[in-house]
């Protein structure tokens, strides 16, 4: 709900400024970059996979991000279209 409340704080003090919204700039790229091979933040991936990385389940966590991500997604479309639309 987090993302939700940003989105809908963005819509209500931006909304007259801009024509287009984007919520997630390249998800794919931070999901498998950050909890799948861990080189962007947070640095998360199997040990066993690469050996800079110090905890992380590379095989779980970038599907519970990307599900979170589309979760985030869908909320602040849905208050774009009831609300501000």
């Amino acid at each position: 709900d987090d993302y939700a409340n940003y989105a809908e704080t963005c819509f209500r003090l931006f909304g007259d400024r801009v024509k287009y919204w984007i919520t997630f700039n390249e998800p794919h790229t931070f999901t498998i970059q950050g909890y799948d091979v861990g080189l962007h933040a947070p640095g998360r991936c199997s040990v066993l996979l690469h050996l800079y990385c110090k905890s992380g389940n590379s095989a779980t966590e970038p599907y519970i991000v990307a599900h979170n991500v589309l979760l985030s997604h869908a909320k602040a479309v849905d208050i774009y279209r009831r609300k501000y639309k």
